[in-house]
Order: structure tokens, then C-alpha cells, then sequence
């Protein structure tokens, strides 16, 4: 929607910090005209496709798979992907004041989810991290959001900047740009490191970010290929 769009083009041209922006984004609650992130929680009704957004989105990690099954050579289970989707259990919907209007609140209750496979109801719990025990009365999409964005966060800081790094050089640090796993390493584990722990130092300033990589001589480097680097694709040896 506009109100949606136009949140998103205020939120860039303020320089409103990335932690905050995801936190408004994830928890937000009320109605289009006092919050318009929860346009994309009416949009995006079904909780599967909140969870696997959210996980590839702002984390880069696909928990499609996990759905069904655990492969054996990624990291992430069924009870991982239902322990995330916990998260989304309790949102709820009703109309607003105004025709067309709807509102989305949490729905006070222990939020949970279960694995069909097994029968095991889980709580939310943060990938990689341990099951929260949640108040009936708190969201527990503010509890994600606060694990999402803690400093701490192996995926978060990481995921915007291969992405922005992506942008500029046409190909991510870690390629597909929203596939950070362990089979699909960087090519640059270290640059990407360092870069993400700056994002953070900085408080999650995307403008800081921007001239981060484009002051660097990486970027500067010229566009024209000569005999050693014509084929290179791997090592941003031209630009």
C-alpha cells in the first residue's frame, strides 16, 4: 500500500537505524493509519510463509526444507522451524473502526506451535538458541525482535550488509545473497565479519554503511577487465 511504501521511503530518507526499523517492522500491531508496517501482516496471512520471510529476509536463512525434514547436512530441524513459528502463534485480527479497516493484536495466550510429525508442541525459540518461556499477556513477536536485533545475533548484521554489498558489486559476499549456511560460505569470511561488526558498532547506520563500501578500494577499482581478470568472477579483482 502507499502508507506501507511511504513508511519505507521515510524510514530510509531519516536514516532511521536498521535494528529499529526491523523491530517496528516484525512486532508491529494496530491498523494501517497509526502503524503502517502492519500492512504486510494482512497481506501475509498464513504463519508458514511469516516464519520463512522473516528467517530469509533478515537473517538470510531458508527454513523451507526444515518444514518437512531435516537434512542431513544443513543445520536446522523440523522442531526448529515450528519452535520459530511459535513466534507468529498469537497473532490475531479483528475490523477496525472504519469500513475495510483491520486491526492486529496479540491474542493473549501461550503462544506455541506443533510438529506434526512428532506431535511435540514447542514454545518460541530463537534459532540456534533456547525455548522462551513467555507471559500469556506479552507478544512474542517483541521477544524475536529483540533476540533478532541483540548485537549478539550470528545472522542479522551480517545478512543486511551481504545484501548491500550485493548491490553494489552485483554479487554477494556469500552468493545467493539470502543463503547464509554453513555449506555456502562467504568468499570473504573475514571482510564479511568486519564489516558487520562495524554495521553494529555504528549503530546499525545504513548510510555509514554505504559510503563504508563505497570509499573502499574494492569499489573504486576500474570496471574495465584487462588479460588477467576478463574470466574473474570470484575475487572483485574489477568492478
Amino acid at each position: 500500500s502507499y502508507a506501507f511504501h511511504s513508511w519505507i521511503r521515510e524510514s530510509l530518507n531519516q536514516n532511521l537505524p536498521y535494528n529499529q526499523f526491523v523491530r517496528e517492522f516484525v512486532s508491529a500491531s494496530g491498523e494501517v493509519g497509526e502503524n503502517p508496517p502492519v500492512v504486510w501482516y494482512r497481506t501475509v496471512t498464513d504463519r508458514k510463509e511469516q516464519l520463512q520471510d522473516v528467517a530469509q529476509i533478515f537473517m538470510g536463512i531458508r527454513l523451507q526444507c526444515a518444514q518437512c525434514h531435516h537434512h542431513p547436512y544443513e543445520k536446522w530441524s523440523q522442531d526448529d522451524y515450528y519452535g520459530f513459528e511459535a513466534f507468529f502463534s498469537t497473532i490475531a485480527r479483528k475490523p477496525g473502526e472504519q469500513p475495510g479497516e483491520e486491526v492486529i493484536y496479540h491474542k493473549r495466550g501461550t503462544a506455541s506451535a506443533q510438529n506434526p510429525r512428532t506431535g511435540k508442541t514447542l514454545k518460541p525459540t530463537p534459532l540456534g538458541g533456547d525455548e522462551l518461556q513467555l507471559p500469556p499477556h506479552q507478544d512474542p513477536r517483541s521477544a524475536l525482535a529483540n533476540w533478532m536485533v541483540d548485537e549478539s545475533n550470528p545472522f542479522f548484521a551480517k545478512m543486511l550488509v551481504n545484501r548491500y554489498w550485493k548491490h553494489f558489486f552485483g554479487r554477494g559476499l556469500v552468493d545467493p545473497e539470502d543463503d547464509l549456511r554453513v555449506t555456502n560460505p562467504a568468499t570473504h569470511p573475514k571482510l564479511l565479519e568486519d564489516l558487520a561488526a562495524h554495521f553494529v558498532q555504528n549503530g546499525y547506520d545504513m548510510k555509514d554503511l554505504i559510503r563504508q563500501i563505497c570509499n573502499s578500494r574494492t569499489y573504486q577499482l576500474s570496471a574495465i577487465p584487462n588479460d588477467h581478470n576478463l574470466d574473474d568472477r570470484q575475487n572483485y579483482s574489477r568492478f
